[in-house]
């Protein structure tokens, strides 16, 4: 090898080093100088805050068992779960064969039908708004429709369903689509006319006094007296919340709310007990029942045992998708807030006064706070936009920086 191709390639091999130990000494300077940044911010931007426990409930009504005279029966029931029925009402119909059965439960379907298509031959012609609000409705229904089928809730499932086919069909007849309602009607009325006659074989089970209905039963009716409702703790809550359910005698077929209140049992770590008090109104969250919160009251608050307290919360709200629940997971809001969410660290004190230091450019700027709540780790800001010396929507909030003061320029 030529002293020259030797001079040529030691050259080029101590450049390559040289730029790479350059490119290492920038990335590792670059690194140490975002790590040791003394600065550290937060947005803060304005939201509905929730406070909230989890934990798992037992809801114990004023319930008694309905029977039917014929315990081997087929039980359809006519009142909707969670419906206040009168004394003497039917609640049910009991027939002595399924297909009797299902013949009551297809008429029913039939004359839903054949309501459904005489208010659809009113709305022939009837669409006068724009394509793109018909798309709209449709959009919604569905998105409305996907929701509830995930949901697993029954009753806003059924719901929707229903939205939608509504919003698909009055589509159809705004864009000049051709539906042959009176063919449909004449069948469907045809098929109705051929059952009528099938429809035998079953006796009434009419309610025996006033309450609210629901066509089936859990075996928990009888675990706790109605009456001992505001005798239990944290011992006898778990017990329930652990028990198995018994058996129901043969000919029940459903069971009677005479009360208006009902209650949920459940028990809350004592640490995070605080916010709830006797006589408070909160909301409680069933996901597997409903997508919304409703309202309940704080009717006890028991001793502590343990690490935890009971929490006895009663309940006037009836409904198709409240009327099963028993055993569940729940969860208590006990407060909600619109305002800004921040740390504490951010949180100071200066002349007596509560406040945030926040970046303007880059210049340290004090603004005032009111705080609405606090925790361990954040508290919740009260938003108070027409006043500039306040924390205001957006504003970039310093949560971790030293020898901070008004005025201040960071480079």
């Amino acid at each position: 090898m030529s002293k020259s191709k030797f001079n040529k390639d030691s050259l080029k091999y101590i450049i390559g080093c040289v730029f790479g130990i350059a490119v290492i000494i920038y990335f590792i300077t670059f690194v140490i100088k975002m790590n040791s940044n003394p600065y550290k911010t937060e947005t803060a931007i304005q939201r509905n805050i929730q406070n909230t426990i989890e934990t798992k409930g037992f809801v114990v009504r004023d319930e008694a068992y309905l029977t039917a005279s014929d315990p081997n029966g087929t039980i359809v029931s006519i009142a909707e779960d969670g419906k206040r029925v009168g004394s003497g009402e039917t609640v049910a119909i009991s027939f002595k064969t399924a297909d009797s059965a299902a013949i009551y439960v297809r008429i029913n379907e039939l004359n839903s039908e054949i309501e459904y298509y005489n208010k659809l031959k009113n709305k022939v012609g009837a669409g006068t708004n724009s394509p793109s609000s018909y798309n709209n409705t449709v959009n919604s229904a569905c998105i409305n429709y996907i929701s509830s089928s995930k949901s697993e809730i029954g009753g806003e499932f059924e719901d929707a369903l229903s939205d939608l086919r509504d919003a698909i069909t009055t589509k159809q007849l705004a864009v000049g689509k051709v539906i042959s309602v009176d063919e449909k009607l004449a069948s469907l009325q045809a098929e109705l006319l051929g059952l009528k006659d099938k429809a035998s074989g079953y006796t009434s089970i009419a309610s025996p006094n006033p309450g609210y209905y629901i066509g089936s039963v859990d075996g928990y009716e009888n675990a706790v007296k109605y009456s001992d409702v505001l005798n239990m703790n944290v011992s006898s809550i778990n017990e329930l919340l652990s028990s198995a359910a018994s058996t129901p005698p043969e000919n029940v077929m459903g069971k009677l709310v005479d009360a208006f209140n009902w209650y949920i049992l459940c028990n809350v770590p004592y640490d995070v007990s605080g916010s709830i008090e006797v006589g408070k109104t909160v909301k409680v969250k069933v996901p597997t029942v409903s997508s919304e919160p409703f309202e309940c009251t704080v009717e006890k608050k028991g001793d502590k045992e343990g690490d935890s307290i009971s929490v006895i919360l009663k309940c006037g709200l009836m409904n198709r998708d409240v009327a099963k629940l028993r055993i569940a997971d729940i969860q208590i809001i006990t407060d909600e807030f619109m305002g800004f969410r921040i740390s504490n660290d951010a949180i100071r004190e200066v002349d007596s006064q509560k406040g945030v230091y926040v970046l303007r450019g880059d210049t340290v700027q004090f603004k005032k706070v009111n705080i609405m709540y606090s925790s361990e780790e954040y508290s919740i800001i009260e938003s108070t936009d027409d006043d500039s010396s306040f924390l205001r929507q957006y504003d970039t909030v310093i949560t971790q920086g030293v020898d901070l003061y008004d005025g201040k320029v960071i480079s």
